[in-house]
């Protein structure tokens, strides 16, 4: 029968119409099952979640990759974050195997910070630099690999202004490391980001070896020009530099912040090292063990390192990981348009050397500070209308005061029973002091005596000291500060033969970690304290005086300011 036939009979219409309408009824839900399957649905079997963690600089290009592999493969959620290295590695410290955190799993504020933590740890983590990963592996986080795969690169260079630039060039030497770093008078003031913390400032820091010619005192007598301009940073990112003046300023940055600022409007010039330092390398580190999960960070890694990932990482500013340029690079800003590959990290030995000669010129702390809260501290000091507790907060908040910039400073406190069963709990979290400062002299103010609280002295110096071994820092007066006005009593808490054998087990003496006792009061058990601090090379000092305990805060760092190999001055 024909077409022409089928239409002409009026008969067929409503078979016709029942079986369009059946067809398209079909096909609308056959899209809607694919939609829904892919998307939410539980038989879409294959289905995987992946969060990625990445450095400010490069999360933008990672994000859009991802959000093209996504696009693809309907049934992967793929998150990318954009967040702060020292960040995720807090993270993923606190989900390490086999470390036990002594602020996790409590009901209080702290406690919750610290499941916060474990659950923002990442599936991947692209931080700017391997010495991330290496500082992660260095306080037990095995999860992390050692080394992963270079995703994109971006040279260290000194950032200066354009007129500055202009100014100097024409004066001799030139633009030249040689005499903007190496002169024994510097034509211009150099922030450096605190190598301790900063990738870019411990590149700079092998710069100024190069520049030495690798002569210890050179490099010792440069870096002692350096350390009055370091810069603590709260991020990745280097401070501009300052323009022509009495202030002005040239900056250890990188050559994607050279062109971000361009871009912003604000010229400046990138001066290359005479050879390639270590800068950002952006590893690719898969820290997930699922196997699924894994697949897909390894799609993702393939994409990154594809045609379209490289034009996403160079149309940001940056290099691919073999060092070829970024797009559209203005002359101005003398930015190298030509492949610039870049330089392998020293092996962690031989950077733990530079970082505690680092140390020892530019004397910088990682304290944590346990001030006791018990009820006897309520008592008024000899002498003086000032209690126990208000001369303890008046020369901790001097102290505070007194503190480098870029020292790293945490304050806890303690009595018995301050959180549940436990003596102790945290007030700031370690960190550079720089930023926060007012913010700690603040909640330091805020510390006040626990009406009948008794002294939990050795939880808490256990606490302590596994938190700050776990987070032993090079480069850094690492120490642990405890003050108290008596000896421990509680009944329930670990025993002090105890104490002093895990202590012997934590300690490292590749990694000098004292505990320095501040003990004030008659009740003071100094044999007791005595103990604890030999068992750590520390120290203990009495004072029954307010400018005592003042004098003795002030002092602490000069009394440990050994780094190994040598021995305390």
């Amino acid at each position: 029968m024909s077409e022409g036939s089928l239409r002409a009979r009026p008969e067929f219409w409503p078979v016709m119409m029942l079986s369009i309408t059946l067809i398209a009824v079909l096909a609308g839900w056959s899209g809607f099952t694919y939609l829904d399957r892919t998307r939410s649905d539980p038989d879409c079997a294959e289905r995987t979640s992946l969060r990625v963690a990445a450095a400010p600089s490069i999360a933008p290009p990672v994000r859009q990759i991802a959000a093209r592999l996504s696009a693809r493969d309907r049934c992967l959620d793929l998150v990318v974050e954009e967040r702060e290295s020292a960040e995720v590695l807090r993270a993923v410290a606190r989900t390490a195997p086999d470390i036990v955190d002594p602020l996790a799993a409590s009901p209080s504020a702290s406690a919750s910070a610290a499941a916060a933590a474990v659950a923002e740890a990442p599936d991947v983590w692209v931080p700017e630099s391997t010495l991330w990963l290496r500082r992660a592996r260095a306080i037990g986080a095995f999860q992390v690999p050692a080394e992963g795969v270079s995703v994109a690169t971006t040279p260290v260079v000194l950032s200066l202004d354009e007129k500055t630039a202009t100014r100097l060039q024409n004066r001799k030497g030139g633009l030249a490391w040689q005499r903007l770093v190496g002169a024994a008078r510097l034509p211009v003031p150099v922030a450096l980001p605190d190598p301790a913390t900063s990738p870019l400032g411990f590149g700079a820091l092998v710069g100024v070896k190069a520049v030495a010619k690798n002569h210890a005192p050179t490099t010792v007598a440069i870096m002692r020009r350096l350390a009055r301009y370091t810069v603590p940073t709260a991020g990745e990112a280097a401070p501009d530099p300052v323009g022509p003046g009495a202030k002005e300023t040239a900056v250890v940055s990188t050559e994607q912040q050279v062109l971000f600022a361009d871009a912003g409007g604000r010229r400046q010039v990138a001066v290359y090292p005479a050879a390639a330092v270590p800068g950002p390398d952006y590893p690719y580190a898969v820290l997930t063990a699922a196997e699924q999960a894994r697949e897909s960070a390894t799609a993702l890694l393939r994409a990154l390192l594809a045609a379209d990932g490289a034009a996403a990482v160079t149309g940001h500013g940056l290099r691919t990981p073999d060092g070829a340029a970024p797009e559209g690079i203005p002359a101005a800003t003398k930015v190298r348009s030509t492949g610039y590959p870049p330089a392998a990290l020293p092996a962690e030995g031989d950077a733990e050397t530079l970082l505690n000669t680092w140390g020892g010129v530019h004397i910088s702390a990682r304290m944590l500070a346990v001030f006791d809260i018990s009820g006897s501290m309520a008592e008024v000091v000899p002498g003086s209308t000032e209690t126990r507790m208000q001369a303890t907060v008046k020369a901790a908040q001097d102290g505070v005061q007194l503190l480098l910039p870029t020292t790293e400073l945490g304050v806890w406190e303690f009595s018995t029973d301050l959180d549940g069963k436990r003596d102790y709990r945290e007030l700031v979290p370690v960190g550079p002091i720089g930023p926060r400062r007012d913010e700690i002299i603040r909640k330091v103010g805020k510390m006040e005596v626990e009406e009948g609280g008794h002294t939990g002295l050795y939880d808490t110096a256990l606490a302590a000291y596994r938190d700050a071994t776990r987070n032993w820092t090079a480069g850094r007066i690492n120490m642990v500060l405890i003050l108290t006005d008596g000896r421990d009593d509680n009944a329930s808490g670990v025993k002090r033969a105890e104490l002093l054998r895990e202590l012997g087990e934590l300690v490292d003496r590749k990694r000098p970690l004292p505990i320095l006792f501040i003990g004030v009061g008659p009740e003071i058990d100094k044999s007791e304290l005595n103990q604890i601090a030999k068992a750590t090379g520390g120290q203990v000092a009495l004072t029954d005086k307010p400018s005592g305990i003042r004098q003795i805060f002030y002092t602490a760092l000069a009394e440990f300011s050994c780094l190994p190999p040598e021995c305390r001055r």
